[in-house]
């Protein structure tokens, strides 16, 4: 008598007809029209909230980094040789076409934020198709929808930044790999698409840790569970061609890459700004790894793997109990090795976790509710549902669609633009002007003021603002404190940026003297009324170029306040007392 168990592997679903990602599929249990319409209704509010969220949600820091290069592309620039940038080329250079078509906008983080929906959409179909695939048609759909609402992974969806591409391009080669057999097809696949995942970020690096310790790990419980092995010449020439396919796929777009900015003169510069500069951090990675014992996530592994290896042990298809495994020990230890071997972790770093933790918490979910569902009345969907309903409630409570945020950010641009010609150099801290090169060649990231502060970094920035005479800043605590007292002065505020300028002490009686740093045009102006005296000796009458050194300032009527500010901010309407109509 043939055994239930492979009753059960025979009944399932016809395969795709797809070479690479074919395989057995599981009998899943059908969504009724109801739990589809909830999730479809869930989608759409989800939906209609980023359209609001495209402008309203806060701008995070590296939005503007991530433009200014993208700008450089689009403007005939390579990054690494002509404008730093510490992230691999692929992203900022895919958005050139866009950007250059949107042009010059004082909007244009909210317009760029657009082109992140098409990778979400992926990342979410992706999480849908492995759920089905390994689960169930319920759990994949529920997994998805529990991604898709999850706040902080919502909240990095609306970000304008490579990490999210770097998270959907993670989740198909996963759909790949978990797909059927890793033959050497399959794992050329997967190689290729890993080797694209290193031109969008170098934090490839642990996604294939990650693998590489998922597929042991599993290969090493499997055969200590089964204990029978293959034969050895099978084992070994199995080995060989997956190992040559999978590098021999990963090869292909690094050595592209690679072989264009050789040509191009920037192999060096992409060296030193990708790969040295990231790994410069002083931090102790044990002392890191230590500290972040604590944090839940780095034992997410231990029932992960339980779990996983009671599904295989369980599952009629060992083929796919095995991908379950496999997908569970991905999952647990992503956190871990991500704590152990990357120097700076931030939220975007979880962009491709986020979707397996919600996979991975659907399952027991659905089975929960298929089980009350049997003993009751209550739909199998209930729990999941409920989590999606709270999630979404949890995005629109810490931050309201209709909140703005994002007006100073909007006026920064405006004004930068409005102020400065193409050609003119505008020092920021990572980028936020955009449109304009910065006079100092690196951004003034965490990494860059760690080197500075050892000493193993030239902070030449007050050298370039003077050899550039750049005539604005924006003002940030990123800057260097070396930096940051030079701008402060020889730089005012006019607004929302700062430009050059300094104000001149009162003087009743006799003359004031002030140093000029920056030669450049230069008008005198008061918080009263017009200014009438000498400037050098000579009568003021309306702006002047002031060469570098000192100048002496005598006034025929006492002022309160008096400035020497760049003459074009005061032709423009810009004051540094106070609003002013700004003129373009």
């Amino acid at each position: 008598m043939t055994p239930s168990r492979i009753r059960v592997e025979s009944t399932g679903a016809p395969e795709l007809d797809l070479p690479i990602l074919s395989s057995d599929r599981l009998p899943a249990s059908r969504l009724t029209r109801v739990e589809v319409g909830l999730g479809a209704a869930c989608l759409l509010v989800l939906l209609c909230l980023r359209w609001f969220y495209v402008s309203t949600q806060p701008w995070d820091s590296d939005e503007p980094q991530h433009l200014h290069v993208v700008w450089a592309w689009a403007n005939g620039l390579l990054p690494y040789r002509d404008v730093f940038d510490n992230h691999a080329p692929l992203f900022q250079a895919m958005s050139a076409p866009l950007f250059s078509l949107l042009g010059e906008r004082a909007d244009i983080v909210a317009a760029m934020r657009w082109e992140m929906l098409p990778f979400a959409a992926i990342l979410l179909f992706a999480i849908q198709w492995i759920g089905t695939r390994l689960f169930s048609s319920r759990v994949g759909f529920w997994g998805m929808l529990l991604a898709a609402s999850f706040p902080d992974l919502y909240a990095k969806f609306g970000e304008f930044r490579p990490d999210l591409f770097w998270a959907a391009l993670w989740m198909v080669a996963l759909m790949i790999l978990v797909g059927g057999k890793p033959d050497p097809r399959r794992l050329f696949a997967a190689g290729l698409v890993f080797g694209v995942l290193f031109t969008v970020s170098m934090k490839t690096t642990f996604l294939i840790l990650i693998i590489l310790a998922a597929g042991f790990s599993v290969w090493i419980l499997l055969l200590a569970n089964s204990g029978t092995q293959s034969s050895p010449a099978h084992s070994v020439s199995s080995v060989i061609g997956s190992f040559v396919a999978s590098v021999g796929g990963a090869m292909i777009a690094p050595v592209l890459v690679v072989a264009f900015f050789a040509v191009k003169d920037a192999l060096l510069p992409m060296y030193h700004c990708v790969i040295a500069h990231n790994l410069a951090s002083d931090a102790n990675p044990w002392k890191l790894m230590i500290h972040k014992i604590w944090d839940v996530r780095f034992w997410l592994f231990v029932p992960t793997i339980a779990g996983g290896l009671w599904l295989a042990r369980h599952d009629a298809q060992p083929g796919r109990g095995r991908r379950r495994l496999f997908l569970l020990a991905v999952t647990g230890f992503f956190c871990p090795l991500l704590f152990t071997f990357w120097p700076l972790v931030s939220k975007q770093d979880f962009l491709p976790f986020y979707p397996l933790l919600m996979l991975t918490i659907a399952c027991p979910l659905i089975g929960l509710g298929e089980w009350i569902e049997a003993k009751t009345r209550l739909p199998a969907f209930l729990f999941p549902f409920l989590i999606v309903c709270w999630q979404v409630g949890s995005i629109v409570r810490a931050h309201p669609p209709l909140k703005q945020t994002n007006q100073k950010n909007v006026q920064i641009i405006a004004d930068v633009l409005n102020l400065t010609h193409r050609g003119e150099t505008v020092l920021d801290a990572k980028g936020q002007a955009i449109y304009r090169l910065r006079p100092y060649y690196y951004v003034f990231e965490q990494l860059t003021r760690e080197q500075v502060e050892r000493g193993e970094l030239l902070d030449d920035a007050p050298a370039q603002l003077i050899a550039t005479r750049t005539p604005v800043v924006i003002e940030s605590h990123w800057l260097t404190q070396a930096t940051a007292q030079f701008v402060s002065q020889n730089y005012l505020s006019v607004g929302t940026v700062l430009v050059l300028g300094k104000k001149v002490p009162p003087a009743p009686v006799g003359q004031v003297h002030f140093e000029i740093v920056i030669p450049e045009k230069y008008a005198i102006v008061g918080a009263n009324s017009r200014v009438s005296g000498t400037l050098d000796g000579t009568d003021l009458a309306g702006p002047r170029d002031l060469f570098a050194g000192m100048h002496s300032l005598a006034l025929t009527s006492p002022e309160q306040s008096v400035a020497v500010v760049w003459s074009r901010a005061i032709e423009k309407g810009y004051s540094p007392f106070g609003q002013a109509k700004k003129q373009d």
